[in-house]
């Protein structure tokens, strides 16, 4: 668990007073990881194989000795980081780890459904601990209003938090330094329906 039943609710009741004031559906979702890795944790224990195989040729070995070191190896190293799928996040570019979270929130705004709500004002703060990642995306309707350039300045702040391990201070900080601005271009509607739920999803 990421965050203790304390701090979840705590975010749970920013999002609710800031959806007290204004119309739009805001989501929180966390999650250790946007990916298994598994076939990446494949090809890193075809490497580290390759690697060993590499150094094994100068050493005086049999062919058969040889081919068992070479499954010793990779079934070591692949249960190894088939237990511990954040190994291969080690081998990994930045941008390639970035691409993976990226992918995963834009497949979590659909699934959530928060890309289906009437007023078409829906957001999720998208949080990846192992890939110390963070996403702000936003529905149609807070796109005309609100530029890119807002949510990234409050993504970049919200990150900091993220490596340090102080989740539920990044999202209260991150909910808090949009609220004032969801109020004045979103505020609430007399008709207004709670359409998504206020808790947060951990994934």
């Amino acid at each position: 668990m990421y965050l203790s039943e304390n701090e979840k609710n705590q975010i749970s009741k920013e999002i609710e007073n800031l959806e007290k004031r204004s119309s739009v559906e805001l989501v929180a979702v966390i999650a250790k990881s946007s990916s298994s890795y598994k076939y990446e944790g494949l090809l890193v224990s075809l490497g580290i194989t390759t690697l060993i195989s590499i150094i094994s040729i100068f050493l005086d070995m049999n062919s058969k000795l040889f081919f068992q070191l070479q499954i010793l190896v990779f079934t070591l190293s692949y249960l190894l980081i088939y237990k511990f799928n954040n190994i291969p996040l080690l081998f990994m570019s930045k941008k390639y780890k970035q691409l993976k979270a990226s992918q995963k929130a834009k497949k979590e705004f659909n699934y959530l459904g928060i890309k289906n709500t009437k007023t078409r004002q829906g957001i999720m703060f998208y949080v990846s601990i192992e890939e110390k990642y963070v996403e702000i995306i936003t529905d149609e309707e807070i796109q005309k209003k609100i530029p890119n350039k807002y949510w990234q300045d409050i993504i970049d702040e919200f990150i900091i938090d993220i490596k340090n391990n102080e989740f539920s201070k990044g999202y209260l900080k991150a909910i808090k330094s949009c609220s004032n601005r969801l109020v004045a271009d979103f505020p609430i509607q007399k008709n207004d329906i709670n359409e998504l739920s206020n808790e947060v999803i951990e994934l």
